[in-house]
């Protein structure tokens, strides 16, 4: 037996709220997927605090109508399983594209990432990327590298500077009159 519309007009809002806040979402396919390897990946998914849901087509349907999300509507058949995730970061890209290469069962079918449509490859290549701690890290190391070059080369130059002193003054002391050598 179906459940009450209220349930269902609840399960709506509660997507619709979810989706507003998403960053990014990931569509899967979970058929041939164990309980276990799902138990499994919801565990890993609350530890990166992103979402892993599944629910009706015709609900994800009805809460993506009206909003850029509407490009997801045709991936939106068979078993769909949802990744959301919230904080700006790839986390629930990389994780549910690792966990595809572990479950068999678990195929990515499409995405959306930052207010764009990603396909599956799409999502393949966004999950290679580095996340942003990493990216920031790079950033750093790159602005930093000509400043530390700059300051080793000074420190060269000033320490080649400081032994000319040392040996001119060397000589000038052992040329004085009544210097013994």
């Amino acid at each position: 037996m179906g459940r009450g519309i209220e349930y269902k007009r609840q399960v709506v809002k509660d997507l619709s709220q979810r989706f507003s806040a998403a960053q990014s979402i990931v569509l899967v396919d979970f058929s041939g997927v164990s309980v276990s390897e799902v138990t499994a990946l919801r565990s890993r998914a609350r530890q990166q605090k992103v979402d892993y849901l599944v629910a009706k087509n015709n609900l994800i349907k009805r809460a993506i109508s009206g909003t850029p999300l509407e490009c997801l509507d045709s991936d939106l058949t068979g078993p769909t399983a949802l990744g959301i995730g919230y904080d700006g970061s790839l986390a629930i890209v990389k994780l549910l594209s690792d966990s595809a290469k572990d479950c068999q069962g678990l195929k990515i079918r499409a995405g959306f990432v930052d207010g764009e449509y990603a396909s599956a490859a799409d999502i393949e290549a966004i999950a290679k990327l580095p996340d942003r701690p990493e990216l920031l890290a790079k950033l750093m190391g790159a602005l930093q590298a000509p400043v530390s070059r700059l300051v080793f080369t000074l420190r060269g130059t000033m320490c080649g500077l400081v032994r000319a002193l040392e040996a001119i003054k060397e000589k000038k002391e052992g040329d004085k009159p009544g210097a013994s050598a």
